[in-house]
């Protein structure tokens, strides 16, 4: 929930159609709906017999299957229902066009039309996989039924049991076949504690007679497969997986990484170095539309043909171990050691996609009367229906990047109801500057509080206390003492929390432009963002650039002044990213309030402070990406977003430009669309003058969502196709 304002500023950004603003775009992103990944877990509470699910199988009709540790499951579509007396614990399944293959304990079952038939003696082990083989004999093809355990190969035929010896006992004592395969020519392959093998012989079992099946030669001979390309060879050791896919492609897994050969007999060879997220492989799977999908003991991995995507945590799964995985055309259905998980692609709009996010926070995230967007603790993790709300230190920022995004929801669609939402969030940080100006400890005028408390509740005075603050002293010098930290209001209704920080800021003034210039249109509606715009910005010129509390000291992190900024070491690596603030602040005020006062204090820190080079040279204190903190890097976008957007000076604007574009260049490996589309909307065809010539600061990224299939690969080239007829129409943020 904390992240969701974010991801609405997101959506709306590039459904931004640009409307008075001073710079503007002609770039156009057509853009209909796009595969959204969704993923729904089950439990048994939703029916299932027990959450220690070992398996998945769905038969040619579509019926899905898990087996559990307590029996056999079947999905109606809506629930789970246990299939009766059907045997248990369960440990691999195999489905065909209606027949369901069952590996329970040491036995082998086939269910047919709700029937249940024994199909085995007791095995030496349980099983870990199945797999049909067709055995050529003197009279008619056959099938007979391959099972993996531990303690060796068996087949399955003619109502009678038969092991394979893999290896003879010098090579492999143990035995242990962990899965096992027939390709198109009938070669039998198998994965091993010791490596992938396979059996290049054929004819080596026959029927007739009485003597069941046979062996025809007395030595197998088995062969170590070596997946090679180029100049890579793998010895594969510890091999897990072996599977087909629809096209009869071998794919083998292993910690070496997965190996998957094409009809050339070429082999692919990934790793971690190639994308692979992590090889702790438990299954795979293959689509039929090719996307591959990997279990592992922390998490699921799918694979598009170009990308590898990591699914873990409760948002995909259930519980991170990963028993079994089977893959479909939309997705794939994933047995855990906590439920069942069903990863699903739905067709979706970024509209369509913005109203759940703004539905989700309707529901749960408005807090007080004046509606602070915040996250919300769950009573039970999973389970909605009891939640608890809650203050942050940065209510402030969350409630600005909400209304933000309803700004260019606004502007983009003209929705009264986004108008509405932005209206609402307006006003609730419009609040936090009034409520500190009387009460119990008066702060100086227009100096703003990170959050409220109605005082019919909590007194939270005796969570942050004296003794707290104390405490934090010890690992932060620079931490505050304050009594109290909520003071109350004049009214008595409020407590105003204390020691409010440059987060806060950023949230106020990026929500104060977007508001002017979208949604204010009423010269009343205009004059109320003014007034509270210059009081915010006025106490930090009177105070030296300084957020001052109530105590008349400044805050921790609300300091801007250019004596502590260059000149004291403590807050050297506040200085790029602190500097950027400030002109923000003071280039929306004056934008707001057209007053040139705030333009000449801009100036003078750009002129004499050298705040402009600060902020290109070093905005933020970097060791690589998701280096520190990333509230660091979302500050920063939220400052360029307006700083650029209004910067008419080309000197100042080309350091402006310099300092995003090297931002960029870190951030952008996190492929995260608020700094892709804040970057895109300030930079797409945008040039910098140089001492080498001019840089083109376009982003490198696909902008063109184009035509998708439902796994989310684009079509007709890498950058898709644009379509004639589009759900929705959008422009790129002004520039």
């Amino acid at each position: 929930m904390l992240k969701t304002p974010l991801v609405l500023f997101a959506l709306f950004l590039i459904a931004h159609v640009a409307e008075g603003a001073p710079l503007q775009s002609d770039k156009r992103l057509e853009i209909r709906s796009y595969p959204q990944e969704m993923s729904k877990a089950y439990t048994t509470v939703d029916g299932l017999p027990s959450d220690d699910v070992r398996a998945m199988a769905i038969t040619t009709d579509g019926t899905v299957y898990a087996g559990t540790a307590k029996g056999l499951s079947q999905w109606d579509g809506t629930g789970w229902q246990t299939v009766p007396d059907s045997p248990k614990p369960i440990h691999a399944l195999l489905a065909t066009d209606v027949d369901l293959y069952i590996a329970a304990s040491t036995h082998v079952y086939r269910l047919t039309g709700g029937s249940l038939d024994l199909l085995t003696d007791a095995l030496p082990a349980s099983a870990n996989s199945l797999h049909f083989d067709t055995v050529n004999t003197a009279h008619q093809p056959a099938q007979s039924l391959l099972v993996a355990t531990n303690k060796g190969l068996f087949s399955l035929s003619d109502g009678a049991t038969h092991r394979i010896n893999v290896f003879d006992e010098h090579r492999n004592p143990v035995d242990e076949i962990r899965d096992v395969t027939v390709n198109a020519s009938g070669h039998t392959i198998v994965s091993t504690p010791f490596g992938a093998y396979i059996l290049k012989e054929r004819g080596l079992f026959y029927t007739g007679g009485d003597q069941g099946l046979a062996k025809a030669h007395k030595r197998m001979e088995w062969q170590r497969l070596l997946p090679t390309h180029e100049t890579e060879s793998w010895g594969m050791v510890d091999a897990r997986s072996v599977l087909l896919d629809d096209a009869g492609h071998l794919l083998l897994t292993a910690p070496q990484g997965v190996a998957q050969q094409g009809a050339d007999g070429d082999w692919r060879l990934s790793a971690g170095h190639d994308g692979l997220p992590y090889n702790d492989f438990t299954a795979a799977d293959v689509a039929s539309n090719g996307r591959l999908w990997l279990g592992t003991g922390n998490g699921a991995i799918h694979y598009d043909g170009e990308h590898w995507a990591y699914r873990a945590g409760k948002r995909w799964l259930p519980n991170n171990a990963v028993r079994d995985i089977v893959a479909t055309d939309d997705g794939a259905w994933i047995a855990t050691a906590g439920g069942v998980s069903r990863i699903y692609f739905q067709d979706m709009t970024f509209a369509e996609k913005a109203e759940y996010f703004e539905s989700e926070i309707d529901r749960f995230g408005r807090r007080t009367e004046f509606e602070y967007i915040n996250g919300v603790t769950l009573e039970t993790a999973g389970d909605t229906s009891k939640w608890n709300q809650h203050d942050t230190d940065n209510d402030g920022q969350y409630t600005g990047l909400y209304g933000a995004a309803e700004c260019l929801a606004y502007g983009a669609t003209g929705s009264a109801k986004a108008k509405e939402r932005a209206t609402k969030a307006f006003e609730a940080l419009a609040f936090l500057s009034e409520v500190t100006q009387s009460g119990s400890n008066p702060a100086p005028p227009g100096f703003i509080a990170r959050s409220i408390l109605p005082t019919d509740g909590r007194n939270p005075n005796e969570h942050d206390s004296p003794e707290r603050d104390r405490k934090k002293q010890e690992s932060d010098a620079l931490w505050k003492v304050l009594i109290p930290r909520w003071p109350t209001s004049g009214d008595g209704k409020w407590y105003w929390k204390t020691d409010a920080s440059s987060d806060e800021l950023d949230g106020h003034f990026l929500m104060y432009a977007l508001y002017y210039d979208h949604v204010a249109k009423t010269d009343a509606e205009k004059a109320q963002v003014r007034e509270v715009c210059a009081r915010v910005m006025d106490h930090l010129i009177d105070n030296d650039f300084r957020l001052v509390d109530h105590d008349g000291t400044p805050t921790r992190w609300g300091n801007f002044s250019p004596e502590s900024l260059n000149g004291d070491p403590n807050w050297w690596t506040e200085r790029g990213l602190n500097s950027l603030s400030l002109l923000t602040y003071l280039t929306v005020t004056h934008h707001v309030t057209g007053e040139q006062k705030y333009r000449d204090v801009f100036m003078d820190l750009v002129e004499n402070h050298y705040y402009a080079l600060n902020g290109m040279v070093m905005p933020k204190l970097q060791a690589g990406p998701g280096s520190h903190v990333q509230f660091d890097d979302k500050m920063a976008f939220m400052n360029y977003y307006n700083l650029i957007r209004y910067e008419k000076d080309p000197e100042v604007l080309r350091m402006f430009q310099n300092s995003i574009f090297y931002y960029w260049q870190i951030v952008r490996q996190e492929k995260n669309p608020f700094f892709n589309f804040v970057y895109a909307a300030l930079c797409d065809g945008q040039g910098m003058q140089t001492q080498w010539g001019v840089t083109d600061l376009s982003p490198t990224l696909d902008l063109d969502i184009g035509e998708r299939d439902r796994c989310g690969r684009l079509g007709d080239g890498a950058m898709g196709r644009r379509r004639s007829d589009p759900d929705l129409l959008v422009e790129a943020a002004p520039r």
